[in-house]
């Protein structure tokens, strides 16, 4: 899991510290800080079907807050891959996520079977 934090609101034009940083306690999650919003622009440019489009997330022009979730597998060339599940702002979609991220999980598990 990746979470990368960009300058959004006036609160967001340092680098976030421990306690920002601390809302996401999984340690398998790797936190960046783009400052130049380099990540929401290649993932708004990269976006096409079948990704769904997002409802929300686009401030000053610039994508957030929001979560992504790629198939099991993808690989990541030049552009990246379609999501299964591109949507936030985070607090309002979690549910949503979470069975995203399942639907995930078991698809992963299924094609370790065959």
């Amino acid at each position: 899991m990746f979470a990368v934090w960009e300058p959004i609101l006036v609160t967001d034009w340092f680098r976030p510290g421990g306690f920002v940083l601390g809302r996401i306690p999984d340690l398998r999650a790797h936190q960046y800080w783009d400052p130049h919003h380099l990540t929401a622009q290649r993932l708004a440019a990269d976006a096409r079907d079948p990704q769904p489009e997002q409802d929300c997330c686009i401030r000053k022009s610039v994508l957030w807050d929001l979560a992504a979730v790629y198939p099991p597998g993808v690989k990541w060339t030049d552009r990246v891959p379609p999501a299964t599940f591109f949507n936030g702002p985070v607090v309002k979609v979690q549910e949503e996520l979470e069975k995203a991220l399942v639907a995930s999980h078991l698809s992963q598990s299924a094609g370790r079977r065959d």
